[in-house]
């Protein structure tokens, strides 16, 4: 009893601590942020008017800077993914826009005022982050620019609402080709926006508009891989590419531990269909899945799994097999940062296990010693920070019980899984997941058709002479 306080007291002790730091990395971040947009005003006067003065620093940067603290920065401090990565998902956001703003301020100098566009910022922040967070970014662009001349509502909104359409039309796509419609989509509205508000331009301008925007799709499409290598923030573009099965780290988990690769099949399978019933992000649910145990490259042979006769666990103490176990977590975590795999990739490979405890050597342990200490035979952790993690968590066990079936119904499924989400749930491991009890009830019942479907019986086939087979 007094160890099991002891964990929840180093528990909720670590949770203080990670709440100031989060604290403390959050103004020193919104100070960060504000400074670089302070020098960004420098540069863009630099560059347009050749001066600085410091009437227009205090003008345009009392308009933008409240605009920005007041909008972006408290949509986006509810966000969870930029509460959990936040360095990542702000360096997504940021480095874009501002990489936009430049390329915009330069074209407008040295080109014409016409070809001002915020497709390429927009575009990229909803593939990376999703459309919510890439209409945010159009709008901060829209308003950099609309307030650098002479706050221009007109031109504001001119610049903005092919943002939103582009973001909008851009949240689900998972193919370079599909980008075509939100393109053309945005260039449509944006030509008829300025032909309803009478801005003067000619055929030519037009032109300009149509040709600057297809620049910005190509340029996007381009670049896109370098933003996600650099964030480790994927789109689901990237993730796609990356859950090809001939990626490296797959064949050497297929090579290593084949039974652990056709087990991550498995999975992959079940997670993405119980993520589609809660609207949640499939593909990363799948590629996740793909990459959930690739730690168990290391050692393939201590997992039942790839074990064929002989279990190397008989010979070592309960305590070596609990750190052998905790280490398939660990190592996996060392090569998605190796490999630079996207952030929430390695969430999920540390959350799968969340921090329960390995019941088999625990009681081993206890029927050698006589000791009770579960915290040596827990999972490192943490548990499930979002949806994702939860799902491929639940996943993971239900399989792992389901193939220990002798048989498999749906009664018998229905109550094992009732079982172990109840076991999860009494744990605390689903707490800071974010699912409702009424997605969990969605999950399982995925999960169980989804069972059922991929182990159906088959027909016995008559045995037929093959001389009879011949033609």
């Amino acid at each position: 009893m007094k160890n099991k306080y002891s964990f929840i007291k180093r528990r909720i002790k670590n949770r203080s601590n990670n709440e100031k730091n989060n604290i403390h990395n959050k103004y020193s971040g919104v100070v960060l942020r504000i400074f670089l947009f302070i020098l960004l005003s420098i540069f863009t006067e630099i560059l347009v008017y050749n001066r600085i003065t410091f009437y227009f620093q205090i003008s345009f940067n009392l308009v933008f800077l409240p605009l920005w603290f007041f909008i972006v920065e408290l949509a986006l401090r509810k966000n969870q993914l930029f509460k959990l990565h936040s360095k990542n998902y702000w360096a997504a956001f940021l480095t874009p826009l501002f990489l936009n703003i430049i390329l915009n301020l330069l074209v407008y100098k040295y080109i014409n005022i016409v070809a001002i566009s915020t497709i390429l910022s927009t575009l990229i922040v909803t593939l990376l982050i999703n459309y919510e967070v890439g209409i945010l970014a159009g709008f901060i662009f829209s308003v950099y620019f609309g307030i650098l001349f002479g706050f221009d509502l007109k031109f504001m909104l001119f610049l903005f609402l092919p943002a939103f359409i582009v973001a909008f039309f851009s949240r689900k796509i998972k193919r370079r080709i599909e980008i075509i419609l939100p393109f053309i989509l945005a260039s449509l509205t944006q030509m008829i926006f300025s032909y309803i508000i009478n801005i003067n331009y000619s055929v030519f301008d037009y032109l300009i508009i149509l040709e600057i925007n297809f620049f910005s799709v190509l340029i996007t499409m381009g670049i896109l891989p370098f933003f996600e290598y650099m964030t480790r923030v994927y789109s689901e573009i990237g993730l796609l590419e990356l859950g090809n099965l001939s990626n490296p780290l797959l064949k050497e988990l297929s090579l290593k531990a084949p039974g652990t690769y056709y087990h991550s099949m498995i999975i992959s399978n079940l997670a993405e269909s119980a993520t589609e019933t809660i609207n949640g992000n499939s593909t990363l649910a799948r590629v996740s899945a793909y990459f959930h145990d690739i730690g168990k490259i290391w050692r393939p042979q201590f997992f039942s799994e790839n074990q064929k006769v002989k279990n190397p666990h008989v010979n070592i103490s309960p305590k070596l097999s609990s750190l052998i176990l905790n280490n398939h977590v660990t190592y996996g975590i060392e090569l998605a940062k190796k490999y630079r795999l996207p952030v929430l990739i390695e969430d999920i490979i540390s959350q799968h296990q969340g921090t329960r405890v390995k019941q088999f050597f625990y009681n081993e342990y206890y029927q050698e010693t006589g000791i009770k200490d579960s915290s040596m035979f827990r999972y490192p952790g943490p548990i499930p920070q979002f949806k994702e993690s939860a799902v491929l968590m639940i996943c993971d066990v239900s399989e792992a019980v389901t193939r220990s079936m002798q048989e498999i119904n749906p009664i018998e499924i229905n109550q094992k899984l009732d079982e172990i989400i109840n076991s999860l749930f009494l744990e605390g491991q689903l707490d800071d997941c974010g699912l409702t009890l009424r997605e969990i009830k969605k999950i399982k019942g995925r999960i169980v058709k989804t069972i059922l479907e991929m182990n159906h019986k088959r027909i016995s086939y008559p045995k037929i002479d093959v001389e009879e087979l011949k033609e």
